[in-house]
């Protein structure tokens, strides 16, 4: 009796072990970072958005991921030049649809 108390209990934490595993994988899967930086320099025209990735637990490092109008998403450095000027067309464009919008 006892040893089939103790299998239980084994058994019991190694499920237990098993499952804070597979839910801390699929947590960490959550997020998907850019690894590396794209070496093509994109033009704005074929930009329809971007998020920013920071360095931290997850990330290892910055970027700003671009959304391309056909659903491709470029991981770029946030310190090259041409990554800076598609920023400040996109800040542009925003302004604009932003001024029609509520004139």
């Amino acid at each position: 009796m006892l040893a089939l108390n103790h299998k239980k209990l084994v058994l019991a934490s190694v499920m237990l072990v098993l499952s804070l595993y597979l839910f801390r994988a699929s947590e960490a899967s959550d997020f998907d970072c850019c690894l590396r930086y794209t070496e093509r320099h994109y033009g704005s025209r074929i930009i329809k958005g971007y998020t920013e990735q920071f360095s931290n637990e997850v990330c290892d490092i910055d970027a700003i991921i671009f959304h391309t109008k056909r659903g491709a998403l470029v991981c770029a450095n946030p310190q090259e030049q041409w990554v800076k000027h598609v920023l400040h067309d996109l800040s542009k464009r925003l302004k604009r649809m932003s001024k029609s919008s509520f004139s």
